[in-house]
């Protein structure tokens, strides 16, 4: 019985040297942060809806739960816009709802900082990150995501392989009845985070771009997802994409017949998807978001961002903690050639407009 009593109360003082270790916060945080932690020991836990799998959430969660461990949290994984569709029609009904969003819907967190929809938060992790991780109230960056070119390597010779934008166009205008129908990219006209995407890219480089695309227009069949590409891309449906997301094709290069596969950051320009991250006004359990929005954006939580097959963008994330970081890529093409697919305000007020300039320009007109 002795033995027994000593052993549960040396669990018990183990269990509460964690306790305390589980809540020790960076000396940069308020004076009263412990508010926000104590807060969420009454709180029901935490719903996130997300575009992310569980294998992006495992590390993160674990690292969060190591740190919280009294806060149960539930993932959903969505589309990008359903992420935003379904929290808008629940909310101020009597259905649990998201705490926090994540999505890569640029459009819609465009209009939510407009609109001022997102709880006004300032992470204490804000000084000690970019400046576009942070560009409205209540708006944060979790990762940053490459969009590259895929191909199939056992179908396209190694000098039809472009680097980029500019020597795809050159590439299939030369052999047009190659690539004709064989070329994938996400379409603009249907799918939010397209959109975003390729009209950053358009954005910046401009009419030689649209000139570009009407060349091969024609020669695209657009998808609305980055796995069916690469899927179809492996099988020689297509024999490459242009744009498609990099946290798609990195794990499956490690999968079963991944090797019919490459990759290649555009030398002329790489986009970058910023992943959108907010706490929704009237969230049921603020203080827990709180403290998971903090923890994305430390040292810590970028370095689980990163093992989730994100792309963390923190400049003290070690290169070996993911398969590449945003300083990484910056150093492979050049920090000038990352096109920076933010949440500007213009996706909201010239989307229309982009639209039917798109659609021409895929038909070649």
């Amino acid at each position: 019985m002795k033995l027994f009593t000593l052993s549960a109360m040396a669990g018990l003082f183990a269990g509460i040297a964690g306790f305390a270790q589980a809540q020790e916060v960076p000396s940069y945080y308020p004076a009263d942060y412990s508010k926000i932690i104590e807060g969420s020991r009454s709180e029901a836990g935490l719903m996130i809806y997300s575009n992310m799998a569980d294998n992006n959430w495992q590390p993160i969660l674990k690292g969060f739960n190591a740190k919280y461990p009294w806060i149960k949290v539930e993932t959903v994984d969505l589309g990008s816009g359903t992420v935003h569709s379904r929290w808008e029609a629940e909310k101020g009904s009597s259905a649990r709802t998201a705490d926090v969003l994540v999505s890569g819907a640029n459009d819609r967190w465009a209009a939510y900082g407009k609109d001022g929809a997102m709880e006004d938060y300032k992470s204490p992790e804000v000084a000690h990150l970019p400046d576009f991780a942070h560009p409205y109230p209540g708006v944060n960056v979790l990762s940053t995501d490459p969009l590259v070119i895929t191909y199939n390597a056992a179908l396209l010779p190694e000098d039809q392989r472009p680097k980029g934008f500019a020597s795809l166009v050159e590439a299939a205008s030369a052999d047009p009845d190659t690539f004709q129908g064989k070329i994938t990219t996400y379409d603009a006209a249907r799918n939010s985070f397209g959109l975003a995407a390729w009209w950053s890219y358009m954005d910046k480089e401009g009419d030689t771009a649209w000139e570009g695309l009407r060349k091969i227009g024609p020669m695209i069949r657009g998808e609305t997802s980055g796995g069916p590409m690469n899927e179809k891309i492996a099988t020689g449906e297509y024999l490459m994409g242009i744009a498609v997301s990099g946290i798609t094709i990195f794990p499956r290069l490690e999968q079963p017949g991944g090797e019919i596969l490459g990759f290649a950051f555009p030398d002329d320009g790489t986009i970058m998807m910023l992943r959108g991250m907010g706490i929704p006004k009237g969230a049921a359990n603020p203080n827990s978001a709180k403290l998971f929005v903090d923890y994305a954006l430390s040292q810590d939580g970028q370095t689980q961002v990163g093992k989730g097959g994100l792309v963390p963008y923190r400049e003290d994330v070690a290169e070996d903690q993911a398969r590449y970081t945003f300083q990484e890529i910056g150093s492979q093409i050049g920090n000038e050639n990352m096109i920076i697919a933010g949440f500007d305000q213009r996706l909201i007020t010239e989307a229309g407009p982009f639209v039917e300039k798109w659609n021409a320009a895929i038909a070649g007109r």
